[in-house]
Formats: C-alpha cells, structure tokens, sequence
C-alpha cells in the first residue's frame, strides 16, 4: 500500500495479502487498487508443429477463457449471468490480446490491461471496499498461480477416485501440486467471498476458465501454464469427465413482483424483474420465518407495484437460469429508490 487510500500489486503475495486485509475490516472507507508487473499470463507449449503457431484446441482455450472474463465481468457489473448485456466497448475492453513468441509457441496475454479496465468500469456499481475484493479476486482466480495449482490438484484428487487402474492412480499419487502456501492461499479466497455475493460469483466461473486451458493443451508433449510444468498426457488425464457444470450463485439485487402464483400450498412462486439489468425469471420463495414475513413482503411489493430487495440463490448453466430460490426479502423504502428510466 503506497499511501493510505491507495493499494498498488507488483506480485501474487501482494494481493493475497491486500485480500486478507479487506477480509479483516482493514480498508478505509475510500481506497483504490492498481496493478503494477503483476499479474501476467504466459503459457509455453511445446511439441511438433508448436513454432510460433497457435492451433485451433488452443485458440478454442482462449476462446473459453475470454468467455468467463465476460460472464465475470457481466455479474460483477449487471449482476447477470448475460453476456450479451455487455455493450460492443466493454467487450473490446476486456479482450484479452496475446502474443506469440518467434521460435515457440509461447503465448503472453496481456492482463494488466484487462485488469485496469474492469475495475474503471465495474467502479461505480459498488462500494470501494468491494471493488478491491473483486479486483483482487479477478487477479489471483484467473492469472495466479496458486489457483491454477489448486486447480490441478483438486482434478488430481477428483480423478483417483474416479479411476480403476492401480497403475494410472499410482501415477497421479505420485503427483502433488499445491503446496502449504497454496493452500492457504486459498482459505484467504474462501473467506474473502463467504460474505460478498458477486465476489463468490467469480470464484465459480474461475474453474471454467482454468478447465479450458488445460484442455486446450492436452495433445502437445508437454506445456506450461502460469510456470506449472504439465505433460499433455497427464493434462488429457486430469480433464476427463471435467465438463462445464450448472453453478451456484447468488444474485441478489432489486427486483419487481411481475405475478405471484400462490395456488398451491406448498410451492410459493414468482416472477420477478430485476430493475438493473432487466432479468426475467421464475423463483420459488423458500419462507422460514414464523410470521411468512418474507412472502408478505413480495406481497405489499406487488400491490403497491414498487421494486423489493431479493437475496437469491441461483443455478445457472451458460447464460440460463436453471433454478431461482428466494431466501429473503426486505421492503424497500420509495425515497430511497433510484431514479428509472422510463
């Protein structure tokens, strides 16, 4: 931290420790963040045919990767799975640009970019502290490097359970990829999201983008990702059956009470609006409290036709909403409501 309202990341340490700090209640109520050398992207993959080319299992890796950084980008900033909310500038924003070495197939990703532009954009829809929290988390899940090795090992792992072999197991047994310092890395990431919403959103899509370089080099002799060493053998092993999975999110917000359907005892339903993004959706209200003070307040919002704070958890596959559980609402006070664009 150069100054006191100013947080400045030259290395990975840097920002796990940034990290922890904002955790901890430790920020002031108005700071910034800058990436200075660090992050980086580099992949290195080597085989025949990989001199200064890029193939198109690789591509198709960037592609995917590129695709999480807008889905990212899309919850952080409109608190949508959408991607096509992005306008034509954001996306060319966050495009990722990579260059390819003469000699290798050395690829270097320009991130620092990326970085500067997604916390200039994503600035004025949440609070300082905040900001910091989702900077940081953009920069240690998709360009660090104890998340990539964690990223390994938990395929490890995944994949001896699920292999018959006892040579193939032996083999992965042999292997660890994460250390102590990794590990704890990541309990500084799980509690830096256990109460920011959209920071635990892209602790999800994380996994994706990490899955989709590993794939994309899995048919070379050997590559390296973030300076982790991986022959495309064990690459091709630790991916199988490691397919894009529904996600578990939350996506709180205000929402409108479009209907609410009540003819069954049991089942609480509603579709609802959310007034940032316009995201239509069925949820069904889960309601706990004694006195059903949840599904009255979805109640007053409809007949009064004013907008109500929603807590939602959500299963989301690609760009659709498989599933929406309400857990809380809380009425809204009319003065306090922002100004709408009719």
């Amino acid at each position: 931290m150069t100054n006191q309202n100013e947080i400045v990341i030259r290395s990975e340490q840097d920002a796990y420790d940034a990290l922890e700090l904002a955790s901890q209640g430790g920020l002031p109520d108005h700071v910034s963040v800058h990436f200075d050398g660090w992050p980086n992207l580099e992949i290195i993959v080597k085989g025949e045919g990989y001199q200064g080319t890029i193939t198109p299992s690789i591509m198709k890796g960037f592609i995917e990767f590129q695709t999480a950084i807008y889905r990212t980008y899309a919850l952080a900033n409109y608190n949508t799975v959408n991607v096509n909310k992005l306008t034509r500038e954001e996306r060319e924003a966050l495009e990722l640009y990579i260059s390819v070495d003469e000699g290798s197939s050395r690829f270097n990703v320009d991130v620092q970019a990326l970085l500067e532009n997604f916390v200039a954009r994503v600035g004025d829809k949440v609070t300082p502290q905040s900001l910091v929290k989702i900077a940081l988390i953009v920069s240690v899940a998709y360009f660090g490097n104890s998340f990539t090795k964690n990223y390994f090992e938990d395929r490890r792992q995944t994949r001896i359970a699920e292999l018959q072999s006892e040579e193939r197991i032996a083999e992965l047994e042999s292997r660890q990829y994460a250390d102590e310092l990794d590990v704890r890395r990541m309990e500084i990431l799980a509690e830096a999201t256990r109460d920011e919403p959209r920071a635990s959103n892209i602790r999800e899509y994380a996994d994706d983008a990490q899955r989709s370089l590993v794939k994309s080099v899995r048919h070379v002799d050997e590559s390296s990702i973030g300076g982790l060493t991986i022959e495309g053998e064990t690459a091709q092993e630790l991916t199988k059956n490691a397919r894009r999975e529904a996600k578990e999110i939350r996506l709180d917000g205000l929402y409108r009470v479009r209907v609410v359907d009540a003819s069954q005892i049991d089942v609480f339903r509603i579709r609802i609006s959310n007034e940032a993004n316009g995201d239509e959706f069925i949820a069904t209200v889960q309601d706990e409290t004694l006195d059903n003070r949840h599904r009255e307040a979805i109640r007053e919002a409809e007949w009064a036709k004013q907008p109500v704070r929603l807590s939602i958890n959500a299963r989301v596959l690609g760009d659709e909403i498989r599933r929406a559980t309400v857990i809380s609402a809380e009425p809204v006070d009319p003065n306090q409501l922002p100004a709408r664009n009719e």
